[in-house]
């Protein structure tokens, strides 16, 4: 059985978010002196990988969907906060501050970015969970539809 129209729609805002995330992180200045930069991005690209894969499928395996729910949640969720609070304390530092590796507008402008990409995961998370079928998931089902739309409109 083909994903369902939710499912396929919030893939699409994940991957389209990814590429700008990536693209923040890989022109930081401090690119090339931190390794975990490299790391955090293949991570990234790894997960756009299980995106497309899952997208892609004629009829994706439910222990694939769990894969990529556990990859989401486990992996990439922890990722996303760690490089925004990175991004606070670097917003947050002085002028003269030696320790600050980037311009604290630059660190504002990737947590924009990064804040988009965690809103599209964290919709992904929610649309990969099984529901129970009873009438609270059908109301929860439409006000997150209606979510949904909003997300749409504010890209």
């Amino acid at each position: 059985m083909p994903i369902g129209p939710k499912l396929t729609q919030s893939i699409n805002q994940v991957l389209e978010r990814l590429p700008v995330v990536v693209s923040d992180i890989e022109q930081r200045k401090d690119y090339a002196k931190n390794t975990e930069f490299a790391a955090d991005v293949s991570r990234l690209n790894a997960f756009k990988q299980q995106l497309l894969i899952v997208k892609d499928a004629p009829s994706p395996s439910p222990a694939l969907l769990t894969e990529l729910q556990s990859t989401a949640k486990n992996t990439i969720q922890p990722l996303i906060e760690s490089l925004i609070s990175a991004n606070v304390v670097i917003a947050k530092m002085g002028q003269l501050n030696t320790h600050r590796t980037i311009e604290p507008k630059d660190a504002i402008d990737h947590n924009a970015n990064m804040a988009l990409l965690q809103d599209a995961i964290q919709t992904l998370i929610v649309c990969l969970t099984p529901a129970s079928g009873s009438e609270t998931d059908d109301i929860l089902s439409k006000q997150f539809d209606d979510w949904l739309l909003s997300l749409d409109n504010k890209s």
